[in-house]
């Protein structure tokens, strides 16, 4: 995968899941869409994970 298409990826799934946060807050989910959100909202707290592990190594680097 080339880093352009993670990153469209990337803002796809994030669109789709505020859009599912937005759904919830309206009315009940059906199971097919809460588990989606489930799915999603994991894989966005590893990519932030990632992310801090990666700030993490910087920072103790220095």
């Amino acid at each position: 995968m080339i880093a352009n298409e993670g990153d469209t990826v990337m803002k796809e799934n994030t669109a789709q899941l505020l859009t599912l946060i937005q759904k919830s807050q309206i009315k009940d989910l059906s199971l097919a869409d809460s588990i989606e959100l489930r799915r999603l909202s994991a894989e966005f707290a590893n990519v932030c994970g990632e992310i801090v592990e990666k700030k993490m190594d910087q920072f103790y680097k220095k």
